[in-house]
């Protein structure tokens, strides 16, 4: 039985339960053949597990590349996130740097993007590094303001090369944050959000990432909210079935990203699902 499906926010699309993580950590899609990633990715079709994300940064541009020739093998064309994070390099050209980011994702994948999601962080003042996460660190004005990035989203939907966009929540400065989500420029948001950390919901000052209640705060917004993090980057690989399902039961989230590094992993998490 297919995977259980959910709103993808206010967007009026579904996605499955369980989303298919395309980055480094588990490896399938950044170093696994191409048979691999075709049985991979057929047996998660078949599943029902028919989201995918990606970023430039997985593997340096091989995730997507990758991920565009197995779709290709396939003949699929599913829906695919993937990711911007500019660099301090593009602090004088963010729109121009925007641009030139996705026009090589959607070459590399060779699909329209349904979402497209900045994977900077967000704080007070720019920084060439966040404290952790991809790219520079951004400010609410590089994003929203003139020449910013959701100038040039909108652009790039006007081309018809991506249809929703999303911003992160993982790290940045929760105020700047906060801002993304009350504009109501983004659709969908990227929340950590798992049993060692509940913060998106139940926020926590005691807590090292106390992430403030962005994920409650980009409900009531109406966005789709994806959730990542959810074994915390291995920490609880062995309490998976239980870590899945408790951020399952978090009705609010759209979706929950897992790696996969075999067929097996995709059987396994499909089972976790809220059906």
């Amino acid at each position: 039985m297919p995977v259980t499906r959910r709103k993808l926010g206010r967007t009026g699309s579904s996605v499955p339960e369980i989303g298919f993580g395309c980055g480094p950590t588990a490896g399938l899609m950044v170093s696994g053949t191409l048979t691999e990633r075709c049985q991979a990715v057929a047996r998660a079709l078949a599943l029902g597990i028919d989201y995918f994300d990606t970023a430039p940064v997985y593997g340096d541009t091989a995730s997507e590349a990758h991920l565009g020739e197995t779709l290709r093998a396939l003949g699929a064309t599913p829906t695919i996130a993937t990711k911007v994070a500019l660099e301090a390099d593009d602090f004088g050209d963010i729109g121009g740097g925007v641009v030139r980011s996705v026009e090589a994702s959607t070459e590399r994948i060779g699909q329209q993007i349904t979402l497209i999601q900045l994977h900077n962080r967000v704080g007070v003042r720019r920084a060439s590094k966040a404290a952790y996460g991809s790219g520079a660190l951004l400010t609410v004005d590089d994003v929203l303001g003139k020449g910013g990035v959701i100038e040039a989203f909108n652009a790039l939907r006007h081309r018809g090369l991506v249809r929703f966009f999303g911003c992160s929540a993982y790290g940045g400065d929760p105020a700047a944050v906060a801002r993304l989500i009350d504009s109501g420029a983004f659709d969908t948001i990227t929340v950590n959000y798992s049993l060692l950390n509940r913060t998106a919901w139940e926020p926590d000052e005691t807590v090292a990432r106390n992430y403030d209640g962005g994920g409650k705060r980009a409900a009531a917004a109406g966005m789709g909210i994806i959730g990542l993090r959810i074994l915390e980057g291995g920490a609880l690989a062995d309490r998976a079935a239980a870590a899945v399902r408790f951020a399952l039961s978090n009705k609010d989230l759209s979706t929950v990203l897992i790696g996969f590094s075999d067929i097996a992993q995709i059987e396994a998490a499909a089972g976790y699902n809220g059906r």
